[in-house]
């Protein structure tokens, strides 16, 4: 018959190579195969190569192709019988056949269309009743203590408990009218002016539509606008952060490109099968099958079987190819990702080098190297975390010293290995894995170690975290667990050929084939990683923009490193079991010669290489005691014709996971696989039948469950500081993501704060059921959310404004959105930090007056917040004194008010003077008591309050002041022009884009207003 094949990979670079010969040697043609490109099959080698002929698509009409590439098909085949392709007649051409083929293949496509597709072949995508039977027995040892270890327990899982006093509700009708207590929208454009109560013109703040005082900016409305010098600087950030989002999407655009280009990115299908391996090794299973190795002592052989055990399962190419390199170069697998040319390094493209070089290409190559690259990108920020509350290198490296520059390198190891003997005599390896990081420097010779790397170091504090969360990272992130399937075929190889175990030759020979049959590695060199972000501070003193402070653009461009698995740190053979049965079925293992410790500076005495990339390096690792559990593991593995010849885990695991059950599990384990694999995070959910479910040994799952609840305890104290009124969105806080937490800073009179400015007025509402039901169906579905952000576990935080009510809400993956709190906004109230006696605070001396203007939400009305005013006086002996009319109508004094730093950040400075000389606490006081205002209060008499002290302490009058002094704002460098404007900051400050300037005005002196100069009433 003959055989017709489709081209199916490819797809993402225009077709698959064409040779000229079936060599991997020979020439490639300039065309590629294009995919969905139909050929005729004129020869197969052995080694699994394809001679074709053209039948439809585009491409060269003959040549060589590879059908598999790294367990991914490239080509499948389209069975067409002889009787539908042979010529009518013996006058038909070749042309005719050709054309009869392609009518046959074109209907071979129709019938494989959805719309035919039976009943029968939908339920192929369902686990088989042998498959649910597989995966019941799976699920019956889960989390059984199996190994006879005592995990103990982890306390950081455990959040502290908290006491909640009894709630009472607030009043439903107090509720409601917060609720419709909106402010009426203004129909008319706001004005650049309006006329208080006396009767006076006073500029408008174009952006916050509150007065504003002697010292502003013009708008961008123009001439006659006026914006708040705080407001400017708001301006400024936003702007600032508007562009760096667009370069960071420019960015992310690139790197994109980059990867595709360089075929960078783990691929679920890449995972070399088991099934043609296992074969020809004597082991028939499904293509998807687990298998393991069975130890026979007395022969000291082993052989492939199959089996349901995760812990024993074993991937076959992986462990051929480590057999291959142990035997060949007495050492593991090595990549290393290291910089071309060491004394450039922002520049520099780095280069693959594997050792053995034969593994570029292999399967062992790539997943090293997609492992390894995965490390550098998270360290820089691009992934979201794959655990709550992690932190990359580059949030560390902002959260202690940004400015600071450094290199350094990180690579994978292995912390632990053995090699565990099961009651059937199946070898089960045993690996446990982190991440080490060191500090670099550069040197004549390149980079080298420095000699300390401190704990507090940002790349060592990220490898200590990501060490700390490695098996909930394997479990979530496909290359990880792949790289650690890895190192256990890598514990696997070494102990085979330790222990001289007697190994078919054809092990050998299958490695080899392998070995040939995968093309020469396609790009030995790749672009540099990097990564940045625009941090800047403006600054704001005496209610005028001084200076921005930019570090430009933050990078970390020089971290390498790699992959070491160390395992000769252990001694993996079975050399004196072998010889004596009488010590039982476990491994005790020789003694070593080598220390048992690693020096505190780690290096590489035995081989010339540093590990930038993926070292298996095993030397380092002495295993000379026999297993405390040995002969305690159940059995493993299972005969031909058995259940786990038949069948594999992952499709029924992957079903019960979406269906969020799994029947006759405890609702804790139950909660725990759905808290590892039902999150975003989490891409194993995608390798589909080849999704290899956890161990289910007690061990293992309580220090997966205690990183779980470690993960969970984050997101209650997440909980509890989104409830809390302090919480900031522009800053919310160590325990949300670091991307939510701008940059671009404000600096207050030379101090940046440490967190923003708290929400001053709120207070906290106690709904019941009822209301929360009305909020939810009836009021935020059709409200518009002020904050919304999304957490790496998928979790929406929301505030709503309704009115005078703030609404919070939190919205778990694939869950309802359900309230957190509900605060009221009201006005605020102050206390004093601390006091000193009457007599010695009335003899101080005032020194400055400062009078600020303050939002009042709850007062909002024709488009416009209410107002309030108040003022800060200080004196000569450091006491500063807070002094307002509000809205109760009696006068507020407060000495050294708290939060006054919180308050005056989020108010406007208006004025600001010297005092008297010679004025006295006392004597302002003596002026306030006689000082006689209208009765009523409100922001016209919380004004003129304001406006009588701040006159009579400084002499000076505000009529005429208002909105005098206007200037159009250019950020300040150290130097100043001739004319005494300050200089202009050059486009790489901030952040190369010239689009930045846009919000960068020229500096001028505007007059004051005709008639207004000199007048003194108030």
């Amino acid at each position: 018959m003959a055989m017709i094949w489709e081209v199916v990979g490819g797809a993402d670079k225009g077709g698959i190579i064409v040779r000229e010969g079936s060599d991997l040697g020979s020439s490639i043609f300039s065309s590629r195969l294009a995919t969905g490109a139909k050929v005729k099959e004129v020869e197969m080698a052995a080694d699994g190569r394809l001679c074709y002929e053209l039948v439809s698509g585009t491409g060269p009409t003959s040549g060589w192709v590879t059908v598999n590439l790294k367990g991914k098909d490239l080509l499948v085949k389209v069975e067409v019988k002889e009787a539908e392709v042979e010529p009518k007649s013996e006058a038909s051409t070749d042309a005719e056949q050709v054309e009869q083929i392609e009518q046959v293949v074109s209907e071979s496509n129709e019938s494989e269309s959805p719309k035919e597709v039976s009943s029968d072949e939908k339920n192929e995508k369902k686990p088989s009743g042998e498959e649910k039977e597989a995966f019941k027995q799976y699920l019956e040892k889960f989390g059984e203590n199996r190994s006879g270890g005592n995990p103990g327990y982890n306390r950081k899982s455990f959040p502290w408990a908290v006491n909640h006093a009894a709630k009472r509700a607030t009043p439903k009708e107090a509720i409601e009218a917060a609720l419709a207590a909106k402010p009426k929208p203004s129909t008319r454009r706001p004005a650049h002016n309006a006329v208080d109560s006396d009767g006076e013109e006073v500029p408008l703040c174009t952006r916050c539509l509150m007065p504003v005082g002697e010292f502003a900016y013009e708008g961008r409305q123009g001439r006659g606008s006026c914006v708040h010098a705080e407001c400017m600087a708001q301006i400024l950030v936003e702007d600032a952060q508007r562009q760096e989002d667009r370069r960071a999407g420019w960015e992310n655009e690139k790197k994109l490109r980059s990867r595709k280009e360089y075929d960078i990115g783990w691929r679920m299908d890449s995972v070399p099968k088991n099934g043609l391996l296992a074969a020809r090794l004597g082991c028939e299973t499904t293509s998807r099958g687990m298998c393991c190795l069975v130890l026979d002592e007395a022969s000291r052989t082993v052989k492939v079987a199959p089996t349901l055990e995760p812990a024993a399962a074993v991937n076959l190419e992986y462990l051929l190819l480590a057999l291959k390199v142990r035997k060949t170069a007495s050492r593991e697998p090595l990549f290393s990702l290291d910089p071309v040319d060491p004394q450039n390094l922002e520049k520099t493209p780095q280069k693959k080098v594997y050792e053995p070089s034969w593994l570029a290409g292999t399967s062992v190559g790539d997943v090293m190297f997609q492992a390894d690259y995965f490390l550098k990108e998270l360290a820089l920020g691009e992934y979201e975390m794959p655990v709550a509350g992690m932190l990359s290198v580059f949030d560390w490296s902002e959260l202690s010293d940004k400015e600071r520059t450094w290199a350094g390198r990180e690579w994978f190891v292995v912390r632990k290995a053995e090699v565990r003997l099961a009651q059937d005599k199946t070898l089960v390896p045993f690996v446990k894995m982190g991440v080490e990081a060191r500090e670099q420097v550069v040197t004549k010779k390149g980079l080298e170690d420095a000699p300390v790397t401190a704990s507090t170091h940002p790349l060592k504090k990220f490898a200590d975290s990501f060490s700390r969360h490695f098996d909930l990272i394997a479990e979530r992130k496909s290359v990880v667990f792949h790289l650690r399937e890895l190192a256990k075929a890598s514990v696997m190889a070494k102990y085979l050929v330790d222990s001289k175990a007697r190994l078919d030759p054809a092990w050998y020979k299958l490695a080899d084939e392998i070995v040939q049959s995968t093309p020469p590695e396609q790009y030995p060199e790749i672009p540099q990683l990097w990564n940045m972000r625009g941090n800047s501070r403006i600054q704001l003193k005496n209610g005028k923009l001084v200076d921005i402070i930019t570090g430009g653009q933050s990078s970390l461009q020089a971290i390498y490193g790699g992959v070491e698995f160390g395992l000769d740190r252990f001694e993996l053979a079975q050399r004196h079991a072998m010889q004596s049965q009488a010590r039982g079925p476990g491994m005790p293992l020789a003694q070593s010669s080598r220390p048992l410790f690693m020096p505190q500076r780690f290096q590489l005495g035995q081989r010339g290489e540093m590990p930038q990339g993926v070292d298996l390096n095993l030397d380092k690792f002495n295993l000379s005691t026999e297993e405390r559990f040995a002969g305690r593991l159940p059995p493993c593995s299972a005969d031909a014709g058995s259940l786990p010849h038949r069948t594999a885990l992952g499709k029924a695991f992957l079903q019960s996971l979406q269906e969020k059950s799994w029947p006759g599990v405890k609702a804790a384990d139950e909660k725990l696989l759905l808290n590892v694999f039902a999150v975003p995070q989490c891409d194993r959910v995608e390798e589909g039948d080849a999704f290899i479910p956890p161990d289910p040994n007690m061990e293992y799952v309580t220090q997966v469950r205690h990183i779980v609840g470690e993960e969970e305890s984050m997101r209650t104290r997440r909980r509890m500081r989104f409830a809390d009124k302090s919480f900031s969105v522009s800053n919310p806080g160590p325990e949300f993501p670091r991307s939510w937490t701008s940059g671009f800073q404000l600096e207050l009179d030379g101090k940046v704060p440490v967190s923003a400015p708290t929400k001053f007025g709120l207070s906290k509402i106690e709904i019941d059921d009822s209301m929360r039901k009305n909020l939810l169906e009836d009021v935020l579905p059709s409200a518009a959310s002020e904050f919304e952000k999304t957490a790496e576990d998928g979790a929406i935080y929301r505030i709503y404004k309704i009115g005078s009510v703030e609404v919070r809400t939190i919205q778990e993956t694939d869950g309802p959105e359900t309230i957190c709190v509900v605060f009221s906004s009201g006005a605020a109230s102050w206390e004093a930090n601390s006091a000193k006696p009457d007599d010695r605070i009335e003899k101080e001396k005032l020194s400055k007056c400062k009078m600020y203007v303050e939002a009042v939400e709850h007062e909002a009305s024709n488009g416009r917040v209410g107002c309030n005013f108040y003022l800060v006086l200080e004196t000569h002996g450091k006491t500063t004194l807070m002094t307002e009319l509000p809205r109760g109508g009696e006068v507020s004094w407060l000495q050294n008010p708290r939060s006054l730093e919180d308050r005056n950040s989020l108010a406007k400075l208006l004025f600001q003077a010297d005092c008297k000389d010679g004025i006295t606490v006392e004597d302002v006081k003596k002026f306030q008591q006689s000082l006689v205002l209208p009765a009523g209060s409100g922001a016209h008499h919380s004004k003129q309050y304001a406006k009588a002290i701040f006159k009579y302490v400084t002499a000076r009058g505000l009529r005429g002041k208002w909105g005098g002094n206007r200037k159009r704002h250019a950020p300040t460098s150290t130097s100043s022009q001739p004319n005494g404007i300050p200089g202009r900051l050059g486009l790489a400050a901030m952040g190369h884009s010239s689009d930045f300037l846009n919000v960068m005005w020229l500096a001028r002196s505007a007059q004051s207003k005709t008639g207004m100069a000199g007048r003194g009433n108030l």
